[in-house]
């Protein structure tokens, strides 16, 4: 066996081979020593998160103890995911609670930095802070920026409030369902829809469904889709005498669902065929089929 004393640091990752469990333990000691007195080599993070996946429970308890005492160590992309994997595959409960405790204080590190990226002059990097907290699931955080000057960072905003589908971005994209930009507000629909129309933002997508434009009305219409039946059957009979065929075609099939179990949707769709346009009929047949 290898005594501590004879282990440099410069051998370290050598060391950390070494068939021994006690040896690849005082390697561990060695590097722990050195990150302590500040002089720890790049990427003593990312080998510390790796060993613990040892085979050996002291190799792994020692690199536990080590990433315990060292919270403010670095962790590239690899020592996430050496983290990530004992966080949730971990050989013992040590190991799993070390690592998930660890993965907490980075994820809280980041999301405070990624907070701050919210409020930088450049929209590109607003994006890219918006995109971080999605990531980390930081819903509340997200919909602080529903009122960003940029389209491009309420877009994201809206869209990842779609993703993650929690009551604390409801509010947020509510408000964004009313944005004076199309785009935005366009990109509200579609994240109502993925989130199924939730109560708090059926009103803002019914109101939708008479808006000046045909494109936001055409959304709207299949955001009700997901819907429960007393809240879209309405609007939608309503919408298959839209001007646009597009809308009405939308209107069509969204009402397809419900023709079984409700007979106004079926006196709705049997008046629209006898629509104007050859592919909104041809919908209805199908539909009633």
């Amino acid at each position: 066996m290898t005594h501590i004393d004879t282990i440099r640091l410069d051998d370290v990752e050598e060391f950390l081979r070494d068939p021994e469990p006690a040896t690849r333990t005082a390697a561990l000691a060695v590097l722990t020593r050195a990150a302590r007195a500040g002089e720890a080599p790049s990427g003593t993070g990312d080998t510390l998160a790796w060993a613990l996946a040892d085979d050996h429970e002291d190799v792994r308890r020692a690199a536990a103890d080590a990433l315990r005492a060292l919270p403010e160590l670095y962790f590239g992309d690899d020592g996430v995911d050496a983290l990530l994997l004992a966080a949730a595959r971990g050989r013992d409960a040590t190991v799993r609670r070390a690592a998930a405790d660890l993965i907490e204080v980075l994820a809280k590190g980041t999301a405070e930095l990624y907070a701050h990226g919210l409020q930088d002059d450049e929209p590109h990097v607003r994006i890219q802070a918006v995109l971080g907290l999605v990531a980390l699931r930081e819903a509340a955080r997200v919909a602080e920026a529903a009122d960003d000057p940029s389209r491009e960072v309420r877009v994201a905003v809206a869209e990842g409030l779609g993703r993650l589908a929690r009551p604390a971005g409801l509010p947020a994209l509510e408000h964004l369902l009313a944005d004076h930009d199309l785009i935005v507000r366009l990109a509200a629909l579609d994240a109502a829809a993925e989130l199924g129309l939730p109560e708090p933002l059926a009103g803002r997508v019914v109101t939708a469904t008479a808006h000046a434009n045909w494109q936001v009305r055409r959304r709207a219409v299949l955001a009700l889709a997901k819907s429960r039946p007393e809240v879209a059957v309405r609007p939608l009979i309503k919408a298959l005498g839209d001007r646009t065929v597009d809308v009405r075609r939308a209107a069509v099939q969204a009402l397809e669902q419900w023709a079984a179990d409700h007979p106004e949707v079926v006196a709705a769709l049997t008046e629209t065929l006898a629509d104007p346009d050859p592919g909104v009929r041809t919908q209805a047949r199908w539909s009633l089929a």
